[in-house]
Formats: C-alpha cells, structure tokens, sequence
C-alpha cells in the first residue's frame, strides 16, 4: 500500500507539462490527464525544484477520484473507502479531496493495515460515555493520524434488572440503588465493582449478598474478555495507564475523565502497540 503520511507530498495538475519545476516537498504527482500517478525525484534547492524524475505507478482506469470531499486526516477511513471503491470499480488507486481543498491518495489499500482497538464499556447511559468520546474525537480529526479503529464491546445492564438487584447509583436510571434506596431484601444482588460492594457492605454489615462484578477491567464477563488491544474506563484513579487483560495490551481511563485525557490515554497506547 501506498499512502502519503501527509497531504503535503502530494501535488496535482491539469495536464501533462514536462519540464516545469516543481514545489520541493512534492514526492507525488497527479496529473488529471490521462489521469497518472507518479513518484517524484527533484533536484536542486529552494521551494521551486527540477524534476529529476517521473515514476509512472498508476494510470488510465487504475485511478479513480472520489466523488465526496472527506477528513484526508482520518487515515483509517481512506482506506476503508478506497477498498470499497477497488472492490466495486477495480481501481487500485483512489484520489481523495478534504474540506480544505487539499489531496491525498491510497494506493494498493489494505484494510489489514488499520489498528483495531476494542472499547470496554457498560450501558446505560446510550450511548456508553467512553464510546460516545472516543466517535466525538474520531468525527473531529483528533485521532485521524492513527490509522486506527474502534469495536465497542459493551455490557448492557438491563439484563441484570430484577427485583432483588441493587445497582451502584441512581445515575444508571436502573432500578434499585445503592445511593438512594434502601436494601430491604434478605439476600440482595450488588451489580456493580469493587467499590459498589465496599459501599454496601459499610451499610449492611454482615447481610448475606449475591455480587456482579461489573468493572469491564476486573469483571470475569465473556464480554469484557478483550481479544486484542483494548481501552476501558475505572473509577479506581490508581489504575489509570497501560494495563493487561486476558494476555492483550490495553489502557485504562478514569470513570470521569474527558476528551483530552481519553486522547492522550488512545495515543500511548497505540505508541506502545507499533513500538
């Protein structure tokens, strides 16, 4: 695959000139007649430089300009996009335009080249607060250089309901809560994390309990079983970092934490992950 780490070393033209010079970061040529795609080598110094030589790697119906104006920062969609166009058209190299008028292209895409991070998370609130940050950052281009992706896995707490069972706080919108109602059942099930129980256990000392460990970071839940790189989030601010599950690296955001620390955490870890 070939895919420009930047918009930068691509420049474009309307017809075939030989011998103009060209701007001296231009590592790629598009020229719409034909249309060809070269390779550039220049020569000399300054911003304006002489082409020392052309390398044809596409042309004719191998290309295909993309017909919508995309985020040419956000690699993984390119090349999701250029593998639908090549899937549907057989062109191999597609030309893509941003907001800002400024082009890329993705040749050769291949899909396997797109991290996939998995998102640990519980519902409600709908959507899940890490899941919904983590498409706020995608949908703003913070992410964009990563070439990554996210897979939600989320445990729905609903599932859970029923008449004995005490969630953590009434934020959840779920039945019982351990902040606002009071435990009147003989043997109560605590749906919730570490600190959940330590909390009814403060309050009801030496009551019989049944306990759902729900902390996607500590729960034995099939679905918080990670099968690859993962992000999830903890009330617990001493675990806030890289961390490990089921022998696949991940990182750990607090319970509270906002966009920027949940970018920062995304960055480490996938700076760990392509060491």
């Amino acid at each position: 695959m070939i895919f420009p780490e930047d918009y930068k070393f691509v420049g474009i033209k309307d017809e075939e000139r030989r011998g103009d010079p060209i701007y001296f970061s231009t590592q790629f040529l598009i020229n719409r007649d034909g249309p060809r795609l070269y390779r550039v080598q220049n020569r000399g110094s300054g911003f304006m430089r002489q082409v020392e030589c052309l390398e044809s790697i596409a042309c004719g119906s191998e290309i295909s300009f993309y017909q919508e104006k995309v985020d040419t920062r956000n690699r993984a969609l390119l090349i999701e996009l250029a593998a639908e166009v090549y899937q549907k058209t057989g062109a191999n190299t597609v030309v893509f335009w941003g907001p800002d008028e400024h082009i890329t292209f993705v040749k050769d895409p291949d899909p396997g080249q797109i991290l996939t991070i998995e998102v640990l998370d519980v519902s409600p609130p709908d959507p899940p607060w890490l899941v919904h940050v983590l498409r706020r950052l995608e949908e703003c281009g913070v992410l964009g250089d990563l070439t990554i992706r996210f897979v939600p896995r989320v445990l729905d707490l609903r599932c859970f309901e029923g008449e004995a069972v005490y969630f953590p706080c009434r934020a959840s919108g779920l039945g019982r809560s351990l902040d606002s109602d009071r435990v009147v059942h003989e043997k109560p099930k605590v749906v919730g994390c570490e600190v959940s129980r330590e909390i009814f256990l403060a309050g009801n000392p030496g009551r019989d309990y049944e306990f759902v460990n729900i902390c996607p970071l500590k729960s034995s839940l099939e679905i918080f079983e990670p099968t690859g790189p993962f992000i999830t989030r903890c009330c617990k601010s001493e675990r806030r970092g890289m961390t490990s599950k089921n022998d696949q690296l991940g990182v750990v955001v607090h319970w509270g934490d906002g966009p920027w620390k949940i970018a920062e955490a995304v960055r480490c870890l996938v700076q760990e992950l392509r060491k």
